[in-house]
C-alpha cells in the first residue's frame, strides 16, 4: 500500500517570458504532478501535511520549497535531460573538500529528470544583501576567488558535462573542438557579436590548450558561480552548479564575466584582481591563460544573451573584453 501525504501547493512556478526558455517553461509545468507524486508517496514525508513553494528564481530547474510541520527541504529537478546531470555529486565532492553547500540528503530520477533532495538553507542570496559597488568595498570577490579554489582542488577525470555516468570528452582538447563551444562560436560569428578587436579566439585556443596539456588536471567546475548561486551564510553557501569537468582556469574566467556583466563603470579590473588575488593566494599564475578563458566564456556566454536581449551586460563584457585585449598578446 501507497504511504501518501496531504500535499498544499501554494503557488505555480513562474514562466520565463523569453522565447528560447519556452521548451524549458513546457517541462516545468510537466512535472508538477509528478513532482506532487514523488513527495507524497515519499517516507519521508508519510502522513505529513506538506506545503510546497516553487521558486521563483532559476531559469534552469523547477526548485520547490518543501515545508512539514517540523523541517524545510529543497527539491530540485534540473529541466534539461543531459546537461544538468551530476549536481548531487558535485556538491558532495565540495562537502568533502571543505565547502559549505547545502547536505544532499537523496538523488535519482523523476519522469526522466535527475533530481537532488537537500538541505534548505534559510539565507538571502548574495546578490539580494549587497548593493552594487559593496562587493568590491568589502573585498567579497576575495572570499569567492578562495572558495572556488578549494572547490577546483579535487581532481576529476575528463572533459565536459556528465554523459552515461562519466565525462563527456576525455581530452581537453576534445572539449574544445565539441559540439557546445563550437556551436557557441558560431552563433556570436555569423551575429557578429565579437570581433578581432576584442582579442583573438583562435589564438585564445592555442594558450588555452597549452596551458590544459601542461597542467593536465580537470576539476569540479560550477560553471555558474557568481552571487545569484552563493547564500550569504557564515561561511558562505555554495548553491546550483552547472555541473562540468574542466580546468580550473576556465571556471574561473568564468566567474570573473559573470561578475563583469553584472557591474558597469570601472570595477572591473577591481573584480579581477580581486578574483585573482583570492584563488592564487600570490602564487604565479598563467595571466594570459586566464584571459583567453575569460574571451573563450564571453562567446559561450553571448547566444543566451543576444537571445535573451541582456544588451547591459553583453556591452559591458565587450568593453572590457576590447580594454584588455592586450592582456592575449603577453
Amino acid at each position: 500500500m501507497k504511504q501518501t501525504s496531504e500535499i498544499i501547493l501554494n503557488n505555480q512556478p513562474k514562466l520565463s517570458e523569453h522565447e528560447v526558455d519556452q521548451k524549458f517553461n513546457a517541462r516545468r509545468i510537466n512535472l508538477i504532478p509528478f513532482v506532487k507524486e514523488f513527495i507524497s508517496n515519499h517516507p519521508k514525508f508519510k502522513d505529513k501535511e506538506v506545503q510546497i513553494t516553487f521558486a521563483e528564481k532559476g531559469a534552469s530547474s523547477l526548485v520547490s520549497i518543501i515545508e512539514s510541520s517540523d523541517e524545510k527541504t529543497i527539491l530540485k529537478v534540473p529541466l534539461s535531460l543531459a546537461h544538468s546531470l551530476g549536481e548531487a555529486q558535485f556538491l558532495k565532492v565540495w562537502e568533502k573538500a571543505g565547502v559549505k553547500v547545502p547536505h544532499v540528503l537523496e538523488d535519482g530520477m523523476i519522469n526522466g529528470h535527475a533530481y537532488t533532495l537537500m538541505e534548505y538553507v534559510d539565507a538571502k542570496i548574495l546578490k539580494d544583501v549587497y548593493r552594487k559597488g559593496e562587493m568590491i568595498r568589502k573585498e567579497m570577490y576575495i572570499e569567492l576567488g578562495k572558495i572556488l579554489r578549494v572547490m577546483h582542488e579535487p581532481e576529476a577525470e575528463g572533459y565536459g558535462r556528465i554523459v552515461d555516468g562519466k565525462a563527456q570528452y576525455l581530452t581537453f582538447n576534445e572539449w574544445l573542438a565539441g559540439e557546445d563551444v563550437q556551436k557557441h562560436i558560431k552563433y556570436v560569428q555569423e551575429n557578429k557579436l565579437l570581433g578581432e578587436e576584442h582579442g583573438s579566439i583562435s589564438f585564445a585556443f592555442e594558450i588555452l590548450k597549452e596551458h590544459a596539456e601542461k597542467e593536465n588536471k580537470s576539476s569540479y567546475c560550477h560553471d555558474d558561480f557568481g552571487t545569484a548561486n552563493i547564500f550569504a551564510t557564515e561561511p558562505l553557501t555554495v548553491v546550483d552548479p552547472n555541473p562540468r569537468f574542466n580546468n580550473g582556469y576556465i571556471d574561473l574566467g568564468r566567474s570573473m564575466i559573470i561578475a563583469i556583466a553584472n557591474n558597469s563603470g570601472r570595477a572591473e579590473a577591481e573584480i579581477v584582481d580581486q578574483f585573482i588575488e583570492g584563488y592564487f593566494a600570490g602564487k604565479p599564475f598563467d595571466r594570459r591563460a586566464l584571459q583567453a578563458a575569460m574571451l573563450l566564456n564571453i562567446y559561450m556566454k553571448f547566444p543566451y544573451q543576444h537571445k535573451t536581449k541582456s544588451l547591459d551586460r553583453m556591452k559591458n563584457l565587450q568593453t572590457y573584453i576590447i580594454q584588455t585585449k592586450h592582456l592575449l598578446e603577453k
